[in-house]
């Protein structure tokens, strides 16, 4: 697969988001023409910005799934506040974020920068002198003050057990994971991740699906992971519906049934989710076990998948 980088997007959307700034914002909101002349420049900004880049991968007969990582994200977010109402609840949490340092004392005496993106974590935390800088991942934007109150909390103590319970908490509700699922996938045409050199995920999902779930398991997002592992050979992502697959397995020495089996793990994580426990959420548990072992070919897969593990592990 292509990986395309775009020249300056990141030089390009720095300077979007310093114009998203919270000083910006704070500055903008004092008078009703300065704040619609913000939202209006920032707009047509983003705007063309987009229409370039998509432009650019036109011109190349490449789609959104053909960029490389960090130029994907930039390219999702730009295209997401292209559209005004988005833009506009992006203002907003930035608007309600400057009402909770200027109200709240246990953080209104602190220098905050806080910016919202497409990124892969919840929250990247970084000092840069007296100041606190958190960047949250852009579906926080509709999350209520509590959420955002709790992220504040974190930038000025990380260890706060309380305010990171709050924050993972919200990420299991169905408004953060519309936002962050759209984001993940816009401008990628369906199934873009799916086919691997030897094995096609597509596949694997339909014989699963009809074998152990009667065909009614709903289609979730199929991607060949690029990092090639010795150990972790699949992964559901819940809050993006998506699972992930090891390159690792796409090799014609790896049998389907192997393939496989590693899908139904992870669609039984999908479909069985994960248990509350004290202190975090269980997702290997004993019904989970028992499911798994309901695989036809279960000794067979994981003694395969344990003699790549070995050798990968031989080999690092």
């Amino acid at each position: 697969m292509t990986t395309y980088s775009l020249k300056n997007i990141v030089k390009k959307i720095s300077e979007i988001q310093s114009l998203l700034c919270l000083d910006e914002i704070r500055l903008a909101s004092r008078n009703a023409h300065t704040f619609q002349d913000l939202q209006k420049k920032v707009f047509q900004q983003i705007s063309h910005l987009v229409a370039g880049i998509e432009r650019d991968l036109s011109t190349r007969n490449l789609t959104g799934a053909d960029l490389a990582i960090r130029s994907r994200r930039g390219y999702q977010w730009l295209k997401f506040l292209s559209r005004p109402d988005s833009l506009i609840s992006h203002i907003d949490a930035l608007q309600r974020i400057n009402l909770l340092l200027e109200t709240n004392r246990s953080i209104s005496n602190q220098n905050y920068a806080v910016m919202l993106y497409h990124q892969g974590s919840l929250y990247k935390i970084s000092h840069h002198g007296s100041q606190r800088q958190i960047v949250a991942q852009e579906g926080f934007l509709t999350a209520p003050d509590s959420v955002l109150r709790a992220l504040l909390d974190i930038a000025r103590d990380p260890s706060s057990r309380e305010s990171r319970m709050i924050v993972r908490d919200y990420t299991f509700t169905k408004e953060y994971q519309k936002i962050r699922k759209h984001l993940e996938y816009l401008g990628i045409p369906p199934g873009s991740f799916s086919a691997g050199q030897i094995h096609h995920l597509d596949k694997s999902f339909q014989r699963v699906n009809q074998v152990y779930f009667q065909g009614r398991m709903a289609l979730p997002h199929l991607v060949w992971s690029r990092r090639l592992t010795h150990r972790k050979f699949g992964h559901y992502q819940w809050d993006t519906d998506t699972v992930m697959v090891s390159s690792t397995l796409d090799q014609e020495r790896v049998p389907e049934i192997v393939v496989d089996f590693v899908v139904y793990h992870e669609l039984l994580h999908k479909k069985m989710g994960a248990k509350q426990g004290r202190q975090n959420r269980i997702a290997h548990t004993r019904e989970f076990r028992e499911a798994e072992e309901r695989f036809h070919d279960v000794h067979q897969a994981r003694k395969f998948l344990n003699r790549i593990a070995q050798k990968r592990a031989r080999s690092i």
